[in-house]
């Protein structure tokens, strides 16, 4: 922690003119909610900026990895942020203005029937939150299975996208959740000739540089991006049910190599995807119709060639497709 930044602080609401203390062993998020002020969230982590505030006076230390610079001059992520000044005063509804529940965050599941205590998950959470319980029960009623403490983990789905049984889920962001978005992208209306469709898994830090992209008016893509809570979570069976449901192409988007939130899951999600390349050359679609993209925080050009290039390559492959058939 900075020693220019109080351990504690205060949360000031100017709606109300309460005054909350903020320790240094919780979070803004937490004290707010305690207290009745309802701030939605979801990641927890600083890596979605659902639970941002408007920030009316003092000077927050900015710890997220999602809000822009000008979105920084006016708000504050209260998941993760703290405060560089004594106090900062927030503008926030009074308690009971809106009692709609709060959108909780993702969490691993274990489903002790089918997990074999292999260790896989043990190996991939980056925070320690996955264990092997010798007094659970898993599959074939062996003595042992995983287990997972909600409070240390991130809901990055390392481990679940790693599982090889499929003994692990998520609350959110679950299998059949992201599966179903296959239909909704891809089945609410048909291919236009010529625009390749591609689908994009994004981590929690490309959003903004993939909502900036603007194709060729002469060369059109079909981008169809589905949010994920990091690259990591993206499995192999994602990437062939995008093929599946009719897309041309897929592409991962994820953090520059050494900067991941969650440590290695943009490194597991290029093995994925190499692996995902070996299959399609093996059924004679293509390597490259699967790619990893490492964008920076302002990964717009990057992103934009990427997409650009990979349509490109698409669009030749598919009109040799129609040649070869005719």
């Amino acid at each position: 922690m900075s020693e220019e930044q109080p351990p504690e602080f205060n949360v000031k609401i100017s709606s109300t003119g309460d005054v909350l203390g903020v320790p240094k062993n919780k979070t803004v998020l937490a004290v707010l909610n305690e207290n009745g002020y309802r701030v939605e969230h979801s990641c927890g982590h600083g890596l979605c900026g659902v639970c941002k505030v408007r920030v009316l006076e003092g000077e927050p230390v900015h710890k997220d990895m999602v809000l822009s610079p000008a979105e920084r001059s006016e708000f504050m992520t209260t998941c993760v942020s703290r405060s560089k000044s004594a106090e900062i005063i927030l503008e926030l509804d009074p308690p009971g203005t809106n009692d709609e529940a709060i959108l909780e965050s993702a969490v691993a599941v274990v489903d002790n029937s089918i997990c074999v205590a292999c260790l896989t998950c043990v190996r991939a959470c980056t925070f320690d939150a996955a264990s092997i319980d010798s007094e659970l029960v898993g599959v074939g009623g062996i003595m042992g299975a995983a287990t997972i403490n909600t409070e240390d983990c991130t809901g990055c789905g390392l481990c679940a996208a790693a599982c090889p049984t499929g003994a692990i889920d998520m609350t959110r962001f679950a299998n059949q959740e992201i599966i179903a978005n296959f239909e909704e992208l891809l089945g609410s209306d048909a291919p236009v000739a010529n625009t390749p469709r591609i689908v994009v898994f994004a981590c929690p830090s490309c959003p903004a540089s993939i909502e900036a992209f603007a194709p060729n008016a002469a060369k059109p893509v079909d981008l169809k991006v589905i949010e994920m809570p990091c690259s990591g979570r993206v499995d192999n069976l994602y990437m062939m049910k995008a093929f599946e449901h009719g897309a041309d192409g897929v592409i991962v988007s994820g953090c520059e190599t050494g900067k991941c939130y969650f440590n290695a899951g943009n490194i597991n999600a290029e093995k994925r995807v190499r692996r995902t390349g070996d299959w399609l050359n093996n059924v004679g679609l293509g390597a490259n119709r699967v790619r990893m993209v490492h964008l920076p925080q302002d990964g717009a050009e990057p992103f934009r060639q990427a997409a650009q290039e990979m349509a490109d390559e698409l669009r030749g492959m598919n009109t040799a497709d129609r040649k070869m058939e005719s």
